[in-house]
């Protein structure tokens, strides 16, 4: 099976240079058969060296600047195609202030050294990580045989303090008939500044 999100954003931002860069590293990964994947551990410090620029990132709910900014839209395409797939999370964050070109409720953040996307492989069989892109889009791309039907529910708002927790639910019915339901969620902020 192939499962290939697409996320879009506009052309020739600082952002999209990071973003072009981390999917060059890690195109061609493959998570064994009950393994996981750490994005943070196999990329490690995003750095100018490396090829990444600085541009705009959340850092506790604030607005700012750091290098490799932007690359959370890697994370969330990669989310997105590991939810999809079936596979499990052995870490994942949401971004902590809703950003409209995102789905609500099952979208990641990540940072270097926190926090952290690590997908895990429940399968028996190893996924290959293909990440693909254009001057405005980003799509990752997992190849695999496919071990499982995915169904995925729309996110569902509860409040939690000042923010709203977005709870996602997923079933995977399996090749015998049997099926198991889990939630991803992700919690906002109302606003910069303000926390939960």
């Amino acid at each position: 099976g192939e499962f290939g999100p697409t996320t879009r954003h506009a052309c020739c931002q600082n952002r999209v240079t990071s973003i072009h860069r981390i999917a060059d590293i890690i195109r061609g990964v493959v998570i064994p058969p009950g393994g996981s994947f750490s994005v943070n551990d196999y990329v490690g410090r995003r750095t100018i060296e490396k090829g990444f620029v600085s541009d705009g990132v959340i850092y506790d709910g604030v607005l700012t600047e750091d290098v490799g900014g932007g690359i959370s839209q890697f994370a969330t395409t990669f989310f997105n195609a590991a939810l999809f797939a079936g596979l499990e999370f052995g870490e994942y964050q949401s971004h902590s202030l809703y950003i409209s070109r995102y789905p609500r409720g099952h979208e990641a953040t990540i940072s270097y050294p926190a926090p952290d996307l690590v997908i895990e492989n429940p399968s028996p069989y190893g996924v290959l990580v293909w990440p693909e892109y254009t001057s405005t889009s980003l799509t990752v791309r997992l190849f695999s045989t496919t071990w499982a039907q995915v169904s995925v529910g729309e996110p569902s708002p509860s409040p939690q303090g000042n923010c709203t927790r977005w709870t996602t639910p997923r079933t995977r019915t399996f090749p015998d008939g049997s099926t198991e339901t889990d939630t991803v969620a992700a919690v906002y902020r109302p606003e910069e500044g303000v926390s939960c």
